[in-house]
């Protein structure tokens, strides 16, 4: 563990800064406080950044992504694919029976408070925590900084999944306390999964697609 720290302090020291400041956040204010004030922040420019920016962290550039990396070595794209498959099903599970009563801002603000929402934006009502779209981003964008080496790269990594998760408070498709708990979930299970696909790593994991056409 202490290696992995140290090979990738340029994201992981910013995201447990990320982490001991949202739980401050969230220990200090409710769901309800942290969602108007952030909502009480938007311009036209951000509207239209965000609402595509998002995308950045759904499953389809996961898919694109692993298939890119199938073409580099086999290892990089079992551990993202595997990290985001596992990541996804807990998300999935937790959303669908544990916290499917869970309201999304749109429809918990309903009647309440008029919120802002991004226009041309369909926003989702129900199934809020947690988080998907943070849980794959940060699953997709952790695995690939633990494949290169320059620390601006994995700073570049951490930057992404960041924005990603926060286009979806952005966007007033999730409070805060789902894109934090998404990003728990996203980075732990790529940890966990990268330590035992290096613990039972074999010799055809260091091919990839372009090599088995070359022989």
């Amino acid at each position: 563990m202490k290696a992995l720290f140290k090979d990738n302090i340029s994201f992981l020291l910013p995201y447990f800064i990320y982490i001991v400041l949202g739980s401050f956040l969230l220990a200090l204010n409710t769901k309800i406080d942290l969602h108007l004030t952030f909502n009480s922040f938007h311009a036209p420019f951000w509207d239209s950044f965000f609402a595509y920016f998002t995308y950045l962290g759904d499953g389809v550039m996961a898919l694109l992504t692993v298939i890119i990396l199938l073409t580099i070595k086999y290892r990089y794209a079992l551990i993202a694919g595997v990290a985001n498959l596992v990541s996804a099903a807990i998300t999935q599970a937790l959303k669908l029976f544990i916290y499917s009563d869970s309201l999304r801002p749109k429809k918990f603000f309903e009647g309440v408070h008029d919120i802002y929402l991004v226009p041309g934006v369909e926003n989702h009502l129900y199934n809020s925590f947690p988080s998907g779209h943070t849980t794959c981003a940060f699953a997709l964008y952790f695995s690939l900084s633990l494949f290169v080496k320059k620390p601006v790269l994995k700073s570049l990594f951490f930057i992404v999944a960041l924005l990603a998760g926060y286009s979806r408070i952005y966007l007033s498709q999730h409070f805060f306390e789902d894109v934090y708990a998404g990003s728990l979930i996203g980075l732990s299970t790529t940890i966990v999964v990268y330590y035992f696909v290096r613990k039972n790593e074999q010799k055809w994991m260091e091919g990839s697609l372009v090599s088995s056409f070359k022989s």
